[in-house]
């Protein structure tokens, strides 16, 4: 590892795997509480190297990796409370994924997400953000940005095969995790923040990064094996529970009428253009 610290700055880590399309100028702005772990997959040298606390140049997916190095070095990642493990091209200031880890210990979340803006991509509706709500209580997590408190992504940790990349591994965890949330308060999607998921037309190259790893194919082919190897269920069905309401202000007034007019503007665009995103 190129870069490492004695001893970490925060209680919070953020963890992403880093290539040509990443935004990680973004999550520098504003407010921090966290440290920052970049395995770099790109050919530029030491790209991002002055922006993280941890480096390292690891080709590969992001949950892959993670678990590569949280093998490696877990005297240093069992120091922290809480990970999040982030896409590297998400749009997110460094505030709002500050206070993503404040409300994890604010509603004692197991795991949590935050929302997905409209302007970008939206693979489930499920994670859609919803006018007028602080969060919604569910039963799953997608894989683009999930946030685990420590002993649940320990948890995982000792399960997860990382010849799984990308297709399946929210449900996986998801349905760990589900089955053991009895009074369906500990899984969360969190509707007072909210990132964008930039769509693949606007990145360089116009490709999605994991494609590159592996195609949706054979992605669905290797979760097909895990499901049979690890006796998992083939029929999640994704659930939403009770949403806890955002206090009424002005501010949320706006805010709601903003998502509103983004979901109108998404219905127009996908009438004259088609919109066939896929999840991982």
């Amino acid at each position: 590892m190129k870069k490492s610290l004695k001893q970490p700055n925060s209680k919070y880590l953020v963890f992403t795997s880093a290539g040509e399309n990443a935004n990680i100028p973004y999550w520098l702005k504003g407010h921090r509480n966290f440290d920052l772990w970049i395995s770099y997959y790109g050919n530029e040298e030491d790209k991002f190297l002055d922006d993280a606390e941890y480096y390292a140049a690891k080709k590969g997916g992001k949950f892959p990796n993670f678990h590569h190095f949280y093998h490696k070095y877990y005297d240093i990642i069992s120091q922290y409370d809480a990970v999040l493990i982030m896409d590297d091209d998400l749009v997110f200031s460094g505030t709002d994924i500050s206070d993503l880890f404040t409300l994890r210990e604010e509603y004692n979340l197991w795991i949590l997400q935050p929302s997905f803006d409209r302007r970008g991509k939206v693979s489930f509706r499920m994670t859609e953000t919803h006018p007028f709500s602080k969060l919604r209580y569910t039963n799953f997590i997608e894989v683009t940005c999930p946030l685990f408190e420590k002993d649940k992504l320990a948890e995982f940790m000792k399960t997860y095969d990382p010849i799984l990349i990308g297709w399946g591994v929210d449900l996986w965890y998801s349905e760990i995790f589900s089955m053991q949330d009895i009074s369906h308060n500990k899984i969360a999607v969190i509707d007072d923040i909210s990132c964008i998921n930039p769509r693949d037309k606007t990145k360089v190259g116009q490709a999605r990064e994991i494609d590159k790893l592996q195609n949706t194919e054979k992605r669905q082919e290797v979760w097909a094996g895990i499901q049979q190897k690890y006796n998992l269920n083939t029929n999640f069905k994704k659930e939403e529970y009770e949403t806890i309401k955002s206090a009424f202000s002005l501010h949320i007034l706006l805010r709601s009428l903003k998502i509103k007019s983004f979901r109108l503007a998404y219905r127009c665009y996908k009438k004259i253009t088609g919109d066939n995103w896929r999840p991982s």
